[in-house]
């Protein structure tokens, strides 16, 4: 993300040309829906404009299409929404853009951010930015894939339930998913507000602590640095039937922090999946109309949410929603049960912060995703794992989902793994402790690749 300092600095036009070099050569990741070489340019020239001292190096950032940029469309990746150009843009690209980045476009997503595939049926599938053949995950994957390629220095995508640390583990980046509320939500159309959080990706680790730095202004430095590592084992669920793949490489690892400064504590964590089994989607389902009306109505978007599903390319997404997230429809869980699995959302909150009390964790971790990218097109409803057929959302965000629903922080980082796709390792840390968790990250991460 830094280029050297002026006078040496390299000028924007031809970072971006660059950039736009290498969209062109990976157009077949189908990572674009909308790619706005006409205004990166026009934006770099601006910068060169300023001069050496105007403003610090330009770097190149992809938008997921559910963030407004402003004067592209924003289209969630459905059809309805093709039309819709916000003005201005969100908070938290207005923070990476007085940065210095240059936005080249708005990256491919799962229809409406509620998938983990990024197998959109309207702007079509995304390919893995490690192999094409295979899906980039979701729901941000086309943010992940064009990160992975190499033809953007980062970029934002958003995460309900792991829809930025999926597809970054799946193609072998960073990818973090920010404590609740701690980045700006404006801007941003919504899934389901309580769970809903924009979150950066990044080829390195420096580079996504560096984004996370321009966005929130956080700056701190760890707490003990020198100490040893606590951290969670867990003994349910989230390191449970693993495919071949994940489970050596996860293996591996802890073996690996095994014979460093490490203390690994087993951590029971069944009743927090428990508790996310009851609490994820009635929060959707609650919350997904209201908010998603009042978006469209303060944006002047001029659709209301029924026509949006009325005109979806997913015809699974609609009528799910339509049926459950309607006030109108059969299996709409009401004012009533949507308070229920708030207050729950606070149990599981004060369970996972005993469990980080208790056993004095500096995290979690797991790996971050149970299974490998799968091969493109071939397995949006249900996938093979170890001899059964498996629901393939909920198997991607089996171990990603309960912290996202208490609203942790969580990090995703690429493990070492030989001949196979990538595998992510989860690292999730106490609420509002993003750079603890960070900086916890770098060390988890250099003990690893410590030859």
């Amino acid at each position: 993300m830094a280029s050297p300092e002026a006078p040496g600095r390299v000028p924007a036009r031809e970072v971006v040309s660059a950039a736009l070099d290498r969209a062109a050569a990976h157009d077949h990741l189908n990572a674009f829906i909308t790619l706005d070489g006409e205004g990166a340019l026009a934006e770099a020239d601006r910068h060169d404009a300023r001069g050496p001292g105007g403003g610090g190096p330009s770097w190149c950032l992809v938008v997921k299409d559910n963030i407004h940029v402003a004067g592209l469309p924003n289209t969630a990746g459905t059809p309805a929404l093709r039309d819709f150009v916000p003005a201005a843009d969100a908070p938290v690209v207005r923070a990476l853009r007085a940065a210095g980045a240059i936005v080249l476009g708005k990256t491919n997503m799962h229809e409406l951010a509620l998938g983990a595939t990024s197998c959109n049926h309207a702007f079509g599938a995304v390919g893995n930015g490690t192999d094409p053949a295979l899906f980039a995950g979701g729901s941000s994957g086309g943010t992940a894939a064009a990160v992975a390629a190499g033809i953007a220095d980062a970029g934002l995508g958003t995460d309900t339930g792991g829809s930025v640390t999926i597809p970054a583990a799946l193609n072998g980046i960073y990818g973090l998913r920010p404590s609740a509320g701690r980045y700006p939500s404006a801007g941003v159309t919504p899934l389901c507000p309580t769970r809903d959080t924009a979150g950066p990706m990044a080829d390195t680790l420096d580079r996504l602590t560096a984004l996370d730095t321009l966005v929130t202004g956080e700056t701190g430095a760890p707490r003990d640095p020198g100490r040893p590592l606590r951290l969670g084992l867990p003994r349910h669920v989230f390191t449970e039937d693993l495919e071949g793949p994940v489970r050596a490489a996860w293996e591996r690892a802890v073996g690996r922090l095994t014979t460093e400064p490490v203390t690994w504590v087993p951590v029971d964590t069944a009743h927090l999946v428990e508790h996310d089994s009851r609490i994820g989607f009635p929060l959707v389902f609650g919350e997904f109309a209201a908010a998603l009306g009042a978006h469209l109505d303060e944006y002047g978007a001029g659709v209301t949410p029924v026509e949006v599903l009325d005109a979806a390319g997913d015809p699974v997404i609609a009528e799910m929603l339509k049926a459950t997230a309607l006030p109108t429809g059969p299996g709409y869980p009401g004012p009533a049960v949507l308070q229920r699995a708030l207050a729950q959302r606070r149990v599981l909150q004060a369970a996972y912060a005993d469990l980080f009390a208790v056993h004095r964790l500096d995290a979690v971790l797991s790996p971050t995703v149970p299974v490998c990218a799968r091969p493109l097109r071939r397995f949006e409803d249900s996938l093979p794992l170890n001899g059964q057929d498996v629901p393939t959302f909920f198997t991607l965000i089996r171990n990603t989902s309960p912290a996202a629903t208490a609203g942790l922080p969580s990090v995703t980082v690429p493990l070492p793994v030989t001949a196979s796709p990538p595998v992510g390792l989860q690292l999730i840390g106490p609420r509002l402790a993003d750079r603890d968790l960070l900086s916890v990250a770098a060390r988890v991460e250099a003990l690893l690749r410590r030859g």
